[in-house]
């Protein structure tokens, strides 16, 4: 059995008889890189042939390492174990171009050839510093991507929308960079630098991170500014820039880093300077930069520095002489300076004032008595002491205003002040009041007291009794005293001064409690009251003021010869902001505002004619520009409002806010029982003498008497408010509810409830509440109202209480008239035929009325048939027909861009169906997407079907031109009997079915 080895070596034998030399690897061209390494293999295919040798390109054998070779080029010897055949393998290492070209191997007299191709392979230079970049945005910008290798390797680039060829906006130069030309934002991203070595088949690739930068571009520069000295100004500086941008801010070339004087916040955006001085008057300047670029604004700051008048003095001076004051700066810009005089809240215009001695003008030139240039001032000659007080410098620039304050005292004996002194004054035993004296002069005058000529010392006197002296620092004194009755003597007030002395007297009279009223007397009486009449006493007015004013009135009653006396007191007991008529209290708003708020009406009396102040009072002295009218609220509320104060005057008060005691009646007594009363008079000393004593017998029980309403206009058309007093007399008996019955009435003087009266009833809200209320709903704007309310005891009910009034709104809407609607004939007496007539007169309306609908919206109906077919009126396919043929036509006179612009559509399509079933697809697919062109489901099928087929046939006439195709295409919808809808030159055409 032969060994498999030799089996083997006689298969080679026998299929390779024929071969010679075989070189791996099996390339044509070795491509190496240079310094690279490479190994090939020559093996002798000949069964015991000879060893393979290599011999480089310039033809000299290449051996073995020390045996010809070297350590950068040599071979190896070596036989095949298995086949014995011999190969030669040949090492090349650290290879140079020069090494390239053709080697041959050869034995035996054979040879085969292989070309080692040495190439400089691609490699890049700054691979970390290219592999982020950037551009400048709507500039050119250049990517770099420097690579070294053969000459002939090619450069390609591929960017965010893909590969990017050589020409356009772009340029790849020689030095393996891409030039963008105008960068958009649409450049920014990912790019591939690829260089590659033709017929080599190895690139390189370099991937670039590109961002498009923007030149910063300041967006809101600083804006100039004015500041004060010694205040803080700031700018604001914003820009735009990608990378955001870095602030840095400037005073000319130096930049601001102190933070003790600047203040950088923001991000940089803000610059403050803190506590200006007038050298930080300059031009800052915003510099914003980045990779990209920069940019500068300036912004001037103006330090304005505030004016400080002339130092101010004091003088002092004798009535009749002559003063001048100086208004000037010491210290601030004279820029737009403005100076002014002010005496107390009244500025002073330049040049003679109104008595010719005063006299403000502009003066120039030096000296210690005059004024700098630009200054103004003050002259006052005859000097008398209505001139002492302040005068003010006022000066006012772009920096801010300044006062000084010029004090001119004029020296005179003491003159009273007759405003805030006393000169007659009542009082009473045991009441505590002050005397005051107050006077003007210069010096500050002292005042010393006296009593019947005698001088008051201290605090008691015997003649004075108890008394009190507080002086105060302006010339003012006031003697408190709890008058006794010795005190009822003849006061006197000197002021003193260096210039003189003067004294004041003071009247200190008597007050006494009134005289009895007179004519005291019942004028009528109910089973519950008695309504009491009376006259005041003799003793009142401006003839007796010892008597002072009245305040009210106090009635005291009994049953007669009862020990027990009750009192009822009539008195004004409302705040100061109310008026009082009888028991009730109203705003003081409410007078004169045209409506009746007391029962007696009182608060529409009295009230001021004046045309220029209808409702209002009028200030017997205008202040300057304000108006001399005011609210009636604002008479006697203890706080003056007219310069003179005669809205807090006892005239005023008294004629404006008298107490009005009209309510003189007796309430809550029994009934049939015999009383008997009297009167008193009450003033600020108490209660006068009482009045003879008077009796009255009460009636017997009954029925309440009717209830007093209150005539009110309404504020809303539908509901009324009814506000009501209870009766004065309850009958005897308490009341129980109260009964409202009203209606509709045709003018507003009715006297009578009118048809269908509604009846109401509301109960007492408490037991002690003088004022009752009830709200009435649903009624009728602009309608009359005729009310009658009647108070319930156990007794019965009362006579009613009536009201008229009318609801805002619109006309006044009559109430329901008995008149008949025909002669002789109302709406229960129609017969049975007009109703049955009415009827099917109603149905006839509607049909008609829902046909000409239908004809107007859809063109058909009864209507529509009848103008097609008797009156020639063209039918709604034929109007069809005719809009599209007159679309067509304006298609073709540019007279509508919308027709125009839909024909190019419809021509679209018509190119569309020569192209094939395909392109027809489509074309039919996106019309069919688009909203305009969406028919009924139900209609789909047979129109796609239609229109498909007359497609087809337009693809054998192509004479047909789109707007033909289009005609056509609406006479296929016709044909299909369904509904379509489509938008044609902004006008709805719509089809359906008669």
């Amino acid at each position: 059995m032969f060994p498999w080895k030799l089996v083997l070596l006689l298969a080679y034998a026998v299929g390779f008889s024929d071969a010679a030399l075989k070189i791996e690897p099996i390339y044509a061209t070795f491509n190496v890189p240079e310094y690279g390494s490479a190994t090939t293999t020559c093996t002798n295919l000949d069964v015991g042939g000879s060893q393979p040798e290599w011999v480089d390109p310039n033809g000299q054998i290449v051996g073995p390492v020390g045996g010809g070779g070297s350590t950068d080029k040599h071979v190896s010897l070596h036989v095949d174990p298995t086949t014995a055949q011999r190969f030669t393998r040949m090492h090349l290492s650290n290879i140079l171009k020069a090494s390239g070209g053709g080697y041959v191997c050869r034995a035996d007299g054979e040879t085969e050839n292989i070309n080692i191709n040495v190439y400089i392979p691609v490699t890049l230079l700054d691979e970390d510093g290219e592999k982020s970049q950037w551009m400048t945005y709507h500039e050119s910008g250049s990517l770099k991507c420097t690579m070294h290798g053969e000459t002939n390797t090619v450069v390609s680039w591929d960017g965010p929308m893909g590969p990017i060829a050589d020409g356009g906006r772009y340029l790849i130069t020689e030095m393996f960079g891409l030039t963008i030309d105008n960068v958009t934002l649409d450049d920014e991203g990912t790019y591939n630098c690829r260089g590659s070595i033709p017929n080599v088949g190895v690139a390189t690739v370099l991937q670039i991170e590109a961002a498009v930068y923007m030149i910063p571009k300041i967006r809101y520069p600083p804006i100039n500014k004015n500041a004060t000295e010694g205040t803080s100004a700031f700018f604001n500086c914003e820009a735009i820039g990608e990378p955001q941008p870095t602030y840095t801010w400037y005073d000319g070339s130096l930049v601001l880093n102190d933070p003790d004087k600047y203040l950088i916040e923001q991000d940089g955006k803000r610059l403050t300077i803190l506590n200006l001085v007038k050298d930080d008057q300059k031009r800052y300047t915003c510099e914003v930069s980045n990779p990209a670029g920069l940019d500068r604004r300036d912004g001037e700051l103006t330090v304005d520095i505030p004016p400080t008048p002339v130092r101010a003095v004091t003088y002092e001076k004798d009535q009749g002489e002559s003063v001048k004051f100086y208004c000037d700066i010491q210290r601030g810009d004279r820029e737009n300076l403005k100076l002014q005089f002010k005496r107390y809240e009244k500025w002073l215009p330049m040049g003679v004032q109104v008595d010719s001695r005063i006299v403000i003008q502009e003066e120039t030139g030096t000296g210690p008595d005059a004024g700098q240039p630009g200054s103004i001032s003050l002259t006052i000659t005859d000097i008398h002491r209505g001139d002492e007080g302040d005068y003010t410098c006022f000066a006012r620039n772009n920096g801010g205003y300044a006062m000084s304050h010029n004090i001119l005292h004029v020296r005179y004996e003491p003159v009273i002040n007759n405003e805030y002194s006393t000169r007659k004054v009542f009082s009473w035993v045991g009441h505590q009041l002050n005397l005051t004296c107050h006077w003007f002069g210069y010096p500050v005058p002292t005042v010393l007291w006296f009593v019947n000529n005698q001088p008051l010392v201290g605090t008691v006197g015997e003649v004075a009794g108890n008394a009190t002296i507080y002086d105060f620092n302006n010339g003012s004194s006031s003697l408190f005293i709890d008058t006794s009755t010795n005190d009822f003597l003849p006061y006197q007030c000197d002021g003193r001064n260096k210039f003189g002395r003067n004294r004041h007297h003071i009247q200190f009279e008597r007050a006494y409690p009134m005289k009895r009223p007179t004519n005291v007397q019942a004028i009528s009486a109910s089973a519950t009251t008695i309504e009491v009449s009376f006259d005041n006493p003799v003793e009142v007015g401006a003839d007796y003021p010892e008597y002072l004013r009245i305040l009210g009135y106090v009635i005291g009653y009994s049953e007669y010869q009862q020990p027990t006396e009750m009192y009822e007191i009539v008195q004004n007991k409302c705040l100061p902001t109310e008026f009082q008529c009888g028991r009730l209290c109203i705003e003081k708003d409410r007078r004169c505002d045209n409506f009746m708020d007391c029962l007696d009406n009182s608060d529409e009396e009295n009230c001021n004619a004046d045309e220029d102040c209808t409702g209002g009072f009028k200030c017997p002295v205008r202040d300057g520009n304000r108006n001399p009218c005011l609210p009636i609220s604002y008479v006697c509320d203890k706080e003056p409002d007219c310069v003179d104060g005669a809205d807090e005057s006892e005239e005023s008060c008294t004629a404006y806010f008298r107490p009005i005691f009209y309510d003189t009646r007796l309430t809550g007594l029994a009934p049939d029982r015999l009383y008997q009363f009297r009167v008193a008079v009450i003033n600020e000393v108490g209660w006068g003498e009482w009045s003879f004593n008077t009796s009255e017998r009460t009636l017997g029980y009954g029925p309440p008497s009717e209830p007093m309403i209150f005539n009110r206009e309404p504020d809303r058309d539908t509901i009324y408010e009814i506000v009501w007093l209870e009766p004065y007399d309850s009958g005897g008996s308490p009341i129980i509810s109260y009964e409202l019955t009203y209606s509709p009435v045709e003018t507003g003087d009715a006297t009578e409830l009118g048809r269908d009266p509604e009846t109401a009833s509301a109960s007492k809200d408490s037991d002690t509440a003088p004022v009752y209320r009830h709200t009435l709903t649903n009624l009728k704007p602009g309608t009359f109202y005729f009310l009658e309310l009647r108070a319930q005891s156990t007794w019965g009910k009362s006579e009613p209480g009536t009201l008229n009034f009318r609801m805002p709104g619109g006309a006044p809407v009559l109430p329901p008239s008995e008149e008949p609607l025909g002669p002789g004939l109302r709406i229960g007496e129609l017969p049975i035929s007009a109703f049955i007539g009415i009827i099917v007169g109603g149905f006839l309306v509607i049909l008609i009325l829902l046909d000409c609908l239908c004809y107007c919206t859809n063109s058909c109906g009864l209507t529509m048939c009848i103008c097609v077919h008797l009156c020639g009126k063209q039918a709604p396919e034929d109007k069809e027909e005719a809009e599209a043929v007159e679309y067509s036509m304006a298609a073709s006179t540019a007279g509508n861009r919308m027709a125009m612009q839909r024909l190019a559509e419809f021509e679209t399509e018509s190119n569309a169906v020569s192209d094939g079933a395909s392109q027809y697809q489509s074309l039919h697919a996106s019309r069919m997407a688009d909203d305009r062109w969406k028919l009924p489901t139900h209609a789909t099928y047979e129109a796609d079907r239609l229109l498909q087929g007359q497609l087809e046939q337009h693809s054998d006439s192509p004479s047909q031109t789109p707007s033909e195709i289009r005609l056509q295409e609406l006479q296929m919808r016709k044909l299909g009997h369904y509904d379509y809808d489509y938008d044609l030159d902004r006008s709805t055409v719509s089809g359906s079915r008669c």
